[in-house]
């Protein structure tokens, strides 16, 4: 299973229950992962808090309500996970700029914000992803043992320049001597990419923007105590190529693929998606 699809029952889970009280603990259940995990990869995946994007759902929805129905709006406020009409009122202008009975009286057009969906098709355990543009700081490592190099270069910008700034998404790839993506398992170097808000969390390090682009992705998840020729990520890339075929998807010529590393469900183990672009 793919980070997006454990945010995306996050956040189909999220929209059942908007009127029935919501609890991280019970989210992240249906996710299959931790609070902590839920809580650091939602804000990753979707580029809202967690607390916000329960918040601002249940402004939108309440916005519905209002303008769909002649329910008082303290019975709107309760039934959407408000104490009371006050606090309700507070948060619906600070939302909307506009208190809740200006919105009824006046039948104004709001823009809530919208459900979330993360990818627009699955098939065989793989994602159809659009990945939009993102800003990066890049650390490179060449042969002998290019993957350690790099990420120990990763490793101490993330413990000195960016304490704090909680879960960040970490992508990588083989490169070749000019620091090209490069397929062959064989490769001369790995380059990781740390995807950051603004230029100023750089801190001197080298900046690239990553373009967007439109992937396959698929989960896996192993360890090489059990599987020391790491068969497992082999299996990964062979559904990917079986899904290419199953589908008619063409990859893009000199397209670009991408490792992710993510929490393990089970201690120990390696997880990644796996990304493929495709024309």
């Amino acid at each position: 299973m793919t980070i997006y699809e454990q945010i995306q029952r996050a956040l189909d889970y999220i929209e059942d229950n908007l009127c029935a009280g919501i609890r991280k603990e019970g989210v992240a259940r249906e996710a299959g992962m931790s609070a902590r995990g839920l809580q650091n990869y939602f804000q990753a995946v979707t580029g809202h808090s967690y607390k916000e994007y329960v918040m601002r759902r249940r402004l939108a929805t309440a916005a519905r309500y209002l303008a769909s129905s002649d329910r008082k709006i303290l019975e709107i406020a309760l039934d959407i996970g408000y104490q009371n009409h006050e606090s309700f009122t507070r948060a619906f202008k600070s939302e909307f700029d506009v208190s809740p009975l200006e919105f009824r009286q006046r039948r104004l057009s709001l823009n809530g914000l919208e459900r979330l969906k993360l990818y627009k098709e699955i098939f065989m355990g793989i994602v159809v992803k659009e990945l939009p543009e993102m800003l990066t700081v890049t650390f490179k490592g060449f042969a002998p043992e290019s993957e350690r190099k790099a990420k120990e270069a990763l490793e101490r910008w993330m413990g000195k320049d960016a304490k704090g700034s909680g879960r960040r998404r970490i992508f990588g790839h083989n490169i070749d001597a000019g620091g090209k993506v490069e397929n062959n398992p064989d490769n001369t170097g790995y380059k990781f990419y740390a995807v950051i808000r603004d230029l100023a969390e750089a801190r001197g390090s080298e900046v690239e923007a990553v373009p967007a682009g439109k992937f396959l992705v698929t989960g896996i998840e192993g360890n090489f105590d059990d599987d020391p020729a790491g068969d497992f990520i082999r299996r990964g890339w062979e559904r990917m190529s079986a899904m290419v075929k199953e589908k008619g998807y063409s990859l893009k010529t000199n397209g670009r693929w991408f490792e992710e590393e993510l929490e393990p469900q089970k201690p120990g183990n390696l997880r990644l998606d796996l990304y493929a672009e495709i024309s």
